[in-house]
């Protein structure tokens, strides 16, 4: 592992580069893209472990903190959306001195919304994505994080306890920010999501995009939402391969927990 900063047009920008083992032929760069705030957290081992996995047959993966997360500079506050998308864009350039063909793009959670918006504006930056267990709907995936606020109101005696979450959309569209399980969320950030949902991207005909989710049914089947963006994707002559898988939604959880069928079915749609 080879830890670093890469200069972005928001700042320095901390980098996290696994080398691809060096008894095997080089493939392809893979460039990871975070979760949201507190999740990012609770994934660390998974992440780290599947970049090991990616790395041991012959991919590089370059993983970030984007600006104001993790070692990077910055406040989470500070963040918006266009400024992760610059720190991508930076990494993407950094990785061209590695390897010609354009990374893969690997992305988690909301950081599927933030990769594939890009993607959309700037065609030629990836032709194959790799999505973990992908936010659908920005302003859904929002709405959820503001209930996170609502619930600590309820268990507390404070002046958010009376609180409603119609009362926390309007404290964002005056400009206010809140805090929300210890990460300050903006109104820019938060109406950066809110126009985000997968089942508006265009992608590139070229695309190829692995999907992988968590399911908590027996047996293991993709949500009704997810089939839905990916029938869509389909129609427009997208090539798309799911799977379900049975592990913990390890990201919700405080202590480390291993999803090991979400790995191996990672690394087999990768090899397909």
């Amino acid at each position: 592992m080879n830890p670093f900063y890469i200069k972005s047009k928001s700042g320095n920008i901390f980098a996290l580069y696994h080398a691809p083992d060096d008894q095997l032929d080089f493939k392809r760069n893979i460039l990871f893209i975070p979760p949201f705030a507190e999740e990012l957290n609770r994934s660390r081992h998974m992440i780290n472990r599947q970049a090991r996995g990616f790395a041991k047959a012959g991919y590089g993966v370059l993983i970030l903190d984007l600006f104001g997360t993790g070692d990077s500079e910055g406040t989470f506050g500070e963040a918006t959306i266009d400024i992760w998308q610059q720190d991508m864009l930076a990494a993407i350039e950094w990785l061209k001195g590695t390897s010609e063909n354009p990374p893969i793009i690997w992305a988690m959670r909301s950081g599927a919304l933030i990769a594939a918006d890009l993607v959309q504006q700037k065609p030629g930056l990836t032709d194959q994505m790799i999505l973990w267990s992908p936010i659908g709907n920005g302003k859904k995936f929002i709405n959820q994080h503001l209930r996170i606020k609502l619930a600590a109101g309820m268990t507390g005696k404070s002046e958010d306890s009376a609180l409603t979450l119609k009362d926390l959309r309007a404290k964002l569209e005056s400009g206010q920010s809140l805090e929300i399980a210890g990460y300050d969320l903006s109104p820019k950030l938060a109406h950066g999501f809110t126009k985000l949902s997968l089942d508006q991207i265009k992608w590139p005909h070229d695309m190829s995009v692995k999907w992988i989710e968590i399911s908590l049914g027996s047996p293991a089947n993709l949500s009704p939402a997810s089939q839905k963006i990916i029938h869509l994707w389909q129609e427009n002559n997208i090539a798309v391969m799911a799977v379900a898988v049975n592990d913990p939604t390890f990201w919700t959880l405080q202590e480390p927990e291993w999803a090991y069928d979400y790995i191996d079915q990672t690394m087999h749609l990768l090899e397909q």
